[in-house]
């Protein structure tokens, strides 16, 4: 198996919380992975950009033009980085309203926020239903729902009972 993703937002969206979540998920199946990110002024709300390369690779940075999915968790943030997507790559995004038509890719849209602000998911949990949305929509999603729910429960339990159903409200919500 290999396979490249690239996971996007800005401070505090969870992206690094998601990055442990695969690499997790890696550790257990016994695949090699190797991550990095990106988080200079994450703390007020700047961009944050984390990779996670699942499989045989020596560099942990994804490489233009080379990640199987990009998971944005802020539509802009999601935008400025489409230059590592592959041609055909899967792009799952946080958005609601206008959002550009993405040629050449894969494109799933859910509106994470709008459904937080309905009170209809957790908006600490916003990034766990949009892994959810990419479990249910990319067919070569390297993890099983099981496999990502372990890992959720074992690397924050106190939090496993909001982010449990909340995963699943992604998984079911296309």
């Amino acid at each position: 198996m290999r396979y490249q993703i690239v996971l996007t937002g800005v401070g505090g969206q969870g992206t690094i919380f998601l990055v442990k979540v695969l690499s997790l998920c890696a550790l257990k199946k016994g695949v090699d992975f190797i991550g990095t990110e990106t988080h200079g002024m994450a703390q007020k709300g700047g961009t944050v950009i984390s990779y996670i390369k699942i499989g045989n690779f020596r560099a942990p940075l994804v490489g233009e033009g080379q990640a199987d999915l990009l998971l944005g968790l802020y539509p802009t943030e999601t935008l400025r980085f489409l230059y590592y997507l592959k041609p055909d790559g899967y792009v799952v995004t946080n958005t609601e309203g206008d959002f550009p038509e993405l040629p050449g890719f894969n494109v799933v849209k859910a509106p994470a926020f709008q459904l937080a602000v309905e009170g209809k998911i957790n908006p600490k949990s916003l990034n766990v239903f949009m892994l959810g949305v990419a479990l249910k929509t990319v067919p070569d999603f390297p993890f099983t729902k099981e496999e990502i729910k372990e890992a959720i429960t074992e690397i924050n339990p106190k939090f496993a009972d909001v982010n449990l159903p909340v995963l699943e409200k992604g998984y079911t919500f296309i």
